[in-house]
């Protein structure tokens, strides 16, 4: 038996990703059917269009992150001088943005109980030198 090309290969896969998204569900053997190949072909042809699909999710996620952590930086950067001052409702936004932050960078694992007006004081006060210890 002749061996695939490259060019084979790759249009062989275009077309059974073709047929996986018009007929999902359909079985392996169906697909080898509609392609005139092999079952182990199928298998392995399908096992390489999904990695594919995986990577493509994972770098679109990747890409999606970036922005949405530049976006996230530089509301940071446009409220910062307002926290800086203590307008409570900037330390506000900062808290949610922070935490959407760690969500988006899938650091958030663990949820704590914090009283989150006496850890900004604390932090306002180390900032501006003038907090009790």
């Amino acid at each position: 038996m002749a061996r695939s090309t490259a060019t084979q290969i790759e249009e062989r896969r275009t077309r059974l990703a073709e047929l996986l998204m018009a007929n999902p569900g359909r079985g392996y053997r169906w697909y080898a059917r509609q392609l005139g190949c092999a079952l182990g072909t199928v298998a392995h042809d399908v096992a390489a269009i999904r990695a594919e699909w995986a990577e493509r999710r994972r770098d679109l996620y990747e890409t999606r992150a970036a922005e949405d952590i530049a976006r996230t930086d530089g509301a940071i950067a446009a409220i910062w001088s307002r926290v800086q001052d203590g307008d409570t409702a900037a330390i506000g936004s900062l808290v949610s943005l922070l935490q959407y932050r760690a969500r988006v960078l899938g650091i958030e694992t663990q949820r704590q109980e914090h009283d989150i007006g006496q850890v900004l004081a604390g932090y306002l006060g180390r900032l501006y030198g003038d907090a009790d210890p």
